[in-house]
């Protein structure tokens, strides 16, 4: 397996929920290939894309929300080059054209629900011209930018990726593999993964979780219970998260693909490692292995799910990293990633916005606590219910749940949605 290709394609900065990147991404790019100012967008959307960007917050843009205001900006003033981060550099113009753009519905959703699972289109109209930007498969994926109907860009989206490829050899690899993989990185791709807790530690400072810049190579803090530890973990990371979907404008490193995944699976190792006094290099191989983890089960679960991978994928990989900093075992780190999915199995996502917050500070706490018992050699020993004690089989389970189990979870979640925002909408004073 090329490490260094899987922490590239796996775990980069991301500004804003994910959902509202990629609709800002695609609108920029089609607005790049108009030849005059957009009148109109036509986006549509598959079903998780949509419930992940229905209610999220703007990144800098304080109370606005929603995939199509975000569309609407990458229009007027997105920069395509930025990627997921194509509104890192609008102006508060830009945000009064997008918001009227908004305002006077110019801008049509529609979800489109046999569509795979990462797939949205963007399509602009000006008064004599179109351009069409589609995304497909990831996120930041382009495959598709026609312009009046003339394809000027076109990959085949059903056609496997490096990135595919690098996800595929992952899972056939076994556990005591990805704890190998993790304490042999190098020194750049240490410092790079260094990078990433220091600003997912700085979304939980600026979010209130934290008072200081909590450097792991401090001084420990005195003694305190697990609980305290735990307490302040589930804190640190709550705000992280919900500084994030309100719209913070302070990227964080993200974990397969999500912005939240990468803060459960990195703001626990951090506070940990700091209460330990454990080296950088430590931490750099903990949080190694956490995104390993978490890359591995979302391999099998899938890039968007019906269930939270914050919490089922994410939070698995930071109870291995906690292991690993407290010098447990790769057997014990195995145990506590079972466990920690036996703790949180079926928990459903509903979209990204706020309270996703709440789930993510449940999942790094219970992290920390499993990693604890398996450290303790308790926890899941052998299948219990639907949770095998062991890697492989863990992940296969996974995906017959979220594949199979929950098939209609998240159509239905989506119907549910819509048919609460209709509510809200007949709720206004002047609807």
């Amino acid at each position: 397996m090329d490490l260094n290709s899987f922490f590239e394609n796996e775990v980069k900065p991301s500004l804003g929920c994910t959902e509202i990147g990629a609709a800002a991404y695609a609108a920029a790019a089609a607005a790049r290939h108009l030849r005059e100012p957009a009148e109109k967008i036509l986006l549509r959307m598959s079903i998780p894309i949509y419930k992940n960007g229905v209610s999220v917050g703007i990144p800098g843009i304080s109370g606005l929300r929603g995939i199509g205001l975000a569309a609407a900006l990458g229009a007027v003033g997105g920069d395509p080059d930025k990627g997921l981060a194509a509104l890192s550099e609008t102006s508060d113009r830009h945000l009064d054209s997008a918001k009227a753009f908004f305002e006077q519905g110019r801008v049509t959703e529609i979800v489109e629900k046999e569509a795979p699972d990462v797939w949205l289109e963007a399509t602009l109209f000006s008064r004599s011209h179109t351009s069409v930007c589609t995304i497909s498969h990831r996120h930041d994926a382009i495959v598709r930018i026609a312009v009046d109907g003339q394809d000027v860009y076109l990959e085949d989206e059903n056609s496997p990726t490096p990135a595919d490829d690098q996800l595929n050899i992952l899972k056939r690899l076994d556990f005591a593999s990805l704890w190998n993989q993790a304490m042999a990185i190098d020194s750049s791709l240490e410092e790079t993964l260094l990078e990433g807790v220091t600003m997912n530690i700085e979304a939980a400072r600026q979010g209130g979780g934290i008072s200081d810049g909590l450097d792991y190579q401090d001084s420990p803090r005195p003694a305190g219970s697990q609980n305290d530890l735990g307490r302040a973990i589930s804190q640190a990371a709550a705000a992280a998260s919900l500084f994030r979907m309100r719209g913070g404008r302070l990227p964080v490193m993200s974990s397969a693909g999500s912005g939240n995944h990468g803060i459960t699976a990195i703001v626990p190792l951090a506070l940990v490692a700091r209460d330990l006094n454990c080296t950088g290099r430590s931490l750099a191989q903990a949080v190694a292995l956490s995104h390993l983890v978490c890359g591995y089960l979302k391999a099998y679960m899938g890039r968007l799910t019906p269930t939270c991978g914050c919490a089922v994928a994410a939070g698995a990989g930071a109870a291995a990293g906690i292991v690993h900093l407290h010098q447990g075992t790769a057997a014990q780190a195995e145990s506590a990633v079972a466990t920690f999915v036996a703790a949180l199995l079926g928990m459903i996502c509903d979209g990204a916005k706020e309270s996703c917050a709440l789930k993510v500070g449940a999942a790094s706490f219970e992290a920390y606590i499993c990693a604890m018992l398996a450290l303790e050699n308790e926890g899941l020993k052998a299948t219990q219910g639907l949770v095998p004690a062991r890697l492989p089989e863990l992940g296969r389970m996974l995906e017959a749940l979220n594949g199979r189990v929950f098939s209609e979870t998240n159509r239905g979640i989506v119907d549910l949605l819509m048919e609460q925002a209709s509510l809200e909408r007949r709720r206004q004073p002047d609807a």
